[in-house]
């Protein structure tokens, strides 16, 4: 079904907005869902607009478990958490994995699909605010330790999998993470194709494994890039590419004279579709260029940095057998 093409309907009851329960995950956990081509008309219905796609709920629940068995396993094993994985990180990867839940679970997911504004927040939370928490949170550390030992020595002495990896590894720079990051966006933001993921529950899955598989490859690259100047300065040059194409899309969307995407009912929520292109625009533009500002002034102060000093503040970390 066309997003927009229903006519909205007040008095309808949220069991006949609900519909169909969609998948196991839903069903075993009792959470009511809305498909992405529909979604709540008012904000009585919002609340109940929770979206357990097994898709999305079962590879986090899976990712969440792994990594507290891990580290569980780190703590009990070693005595104490290792140098450079602490307290802090579980607490990024907790914080990361709880606003993927509240960007693809939650009403936000509903909302998505009739306000534009809505489905920015979600792409927001998505490429700019989840991906470097969950970076930050050294998850890889916590999943290679959930697994058995002889498994990880399995996977180092694996040929095919570094040959792979050395061959993707140029793309895990920032210079190239960055542009293969905006690329992505700018390509799913042209109007045919964003009104196509807007109007497929397959292409939309899509769009957001890409979001958040670049972003995530766009922050990694920026936040590992500590080895040496020539690397924070590309991670600065990274961070100045993402803020000048993000200012340059949200430009785009705030000062366009018409509405570039297929409009859904958006009066009943108080705007036009022309407004609720101009309110995603600004929130594009303010939050998100925000965090990738601050995220250029800290490799430019790491690359002011003396190298003595960095090393001082940040001994090197002894390794993990």
């Amino acid at each position: 079904m066309r997003l927009g093409s229903r006519k909205p309907s007040p008095n309808r009851s949220l069991k006949t907005e609900l519909g169909l329960v969609a998948g196991f995950a839903t069903a075993l956990l009792g959470l009511p869902a809305f498909a992405h081509g529909s979604g709540p008309h008012g904000g009585s219905d919002l609340w109940h607009a929770w979206h357990a796609d097994p898709l999305v709920s079962v590879p986090l629940l899976a990712s969440c478990l792994l990594f507290i068995r891990g580290a569980y396993r780190l703590r009990q094993d070693l005595g104490r958490f290792p140098p450079g994985f602490a307290p802090s990180q579980i607490a990024c990867f907790a914080l990361g994995a709880a606003l993927l839940v509240i960007a693809l679970m939650s009403p936000l997911e509903a909302l998505s699909s009739i306000l534009l504004s809505a489905h920015m927040v979600q792409h927001i939370l998505l490429i700019a605010v989840a991906p470097p928490l969950l970076v930050l949170g050294k998850p890889e550390v916590a999943w290679l330790w959930a697994v058995p030992a002889h498994w990880r020595r399995g996977m180092a002495r694996h040929r095919p999998l570094r040959s792979v990896l050395a061959f993707l590894s140029p793309c895990a720079r920032p210079v190239p993470a960055a542009l293969i990051h905006m690329g992505t966006l700018w390509v799913w933001h042209s109007p045919m194709l964003f009104d196509a993921a807007v109007a497929s529950d397959t292409l939309h899955w899509l769009e957001h494994v890409l979001f958040f598989g670049t972003a995530l490859l766009f922050w990694r690259a920026v936040i590992k890039a500590h080895s040496g100047r020539e690397a924070a300065a590309a991670a600065l040059i990274a961070c100045f590419i993402t803020l000048l194409q993000s200012g340059l899309l949200s430009a785009l969307l705030s000062f366009a004279r018409e509405a570039l995407y297929h409009a859904p009912s958006t009066m009943e929520w108080g705007l036009t579709a022309l407004e609720d292109q101009q309110l995603a625009g600004a929130i594009m533009s303010l939050p998100m260029c925000a965090i990738y500002l601050a995220a250029g002034l800290i490799m430019a102060l790491r690359l002011l940095t003396p190298a003595t000093e960095r090393t001082r503040r940040s001994p090197v970390a002894p390794t993990v057998p």
